[in-house]
């Protein structure tokens, strides 16, 4: 399922471009709702993360005694938490109305050439509506705004605070542990930056750009959807790269590819002369 977005004056429209759930219906919007909460367990996945990875330095005892299981089970709650959160958000304040409808429905098929009225997208109007839809619209995004406002403070904390920690000489960790430490928290500071530049940066151009009427280039929609939908190929490369186990797993790979065709592609040269 391709997610996309659609601005257009004070109205931001964000649906899916294709599969079971494109076409409209009684229960569309559910899926479309919490096809988006998935950017929520994102920010869930994270808090979860720096929460770790912080307690790893400064209180491994509550980790030995209480992380497996019930620390674990804890961490899938606060992500799934995040995630119904999210998607009950996007259910009840942006979901779509007969009057979103009318409002964008001329542009929408200028750009698209589909009818807005056969399709499910939750949205926002945000001006030249009813009080009500206008009400629940910028509801929505505060509340949204919110629970990624403070995901990204805690990560600025926790991180700085890990950060200081691992320079420390009080921390009683062996060199090579301190060293692999340092190694993680590198790939979990690229896995932050990743969500904030394509899922909190563009989300937050695509509802205050309508909200406020920034009239951003198409394009600018265009390179959000793309941007969400990278997001699962490049927070496992952020790993990869900056753990030496991994990174050179993936190189002898490759190497080893790259000498299985040449191998072949010589043995067919030889067969054919």
């Amino acid at each position: 399922m391709f997610q996309d977005v659609f601005n257009y004056r004070y109205a931001f429209v964000t649906f899916i471009a294709d599969g079971f759930f494109f076409k409209i219906s009684e229960y569309g919007e559910i899926p479309v709702s919490y096809r988006c909460s998935f950017i929520g367990g994102t920010y869930g996945i994270l808090n979860v993360h720096f929460i770790f990875r912080y307690l790893t330095l400064k209180n491994t005892k509550i980790l030995n005694q209480w992380f497996m299981p019930y620390g674990l089970v804890l961490s899938v709650v606060v992500v799934i938490g995040h995630m119904l959160i999210w998607g009950m958000i996007d259910f009840n304040c942006p979901h779509s109305s007969p009057e979103m409808r009318d409002y964008i429905r001329v542009p929408f098929r200028e750009m698209y050439n589909e009818s807005i009225d056969e399709i499910n997208f939750v949205a926002g109007l945000f001006w030249e509506s009813q009080p009500g839809i206008i009400g629940r619209s910028w509801a929505g995004i505060i509340l949204l705004t919110f629970i990624a406002s403070y995901s990204i403070t805690l990560y600025f904390v926790l991180g700085y605070k890990i950060l200081t920690g691992l320079k420390s000489e009080t921390i009683s960790m062996s060199k090579q542990t301190k060293q692999m430490q340092k190694q993680l928290f590198k790939a979990l500071a690229i896995q932050t930056i990743i969500p904030v530049c394509v899922s909190f940066i563009p989300c937050t151009l695509s509802f205050y750009g309508a909200a406020l009427r920034f009239d951003f280039v198409n394009w600018v929609y265009w390179a959000s959807a793309v941007a969400l939908s990278m997001f699962p190929f490049l927070d496992p490369m952020a790993i990869i790269f900056f753990l030496p186990v991994l990174r050179r797993l993936v190189i002898n790979s490759i190497c080893v590819t790259c000498k299985r065709g040449r191998s072949v592609s010589t043995t067919a040269h030889c067969l054919k002369t």
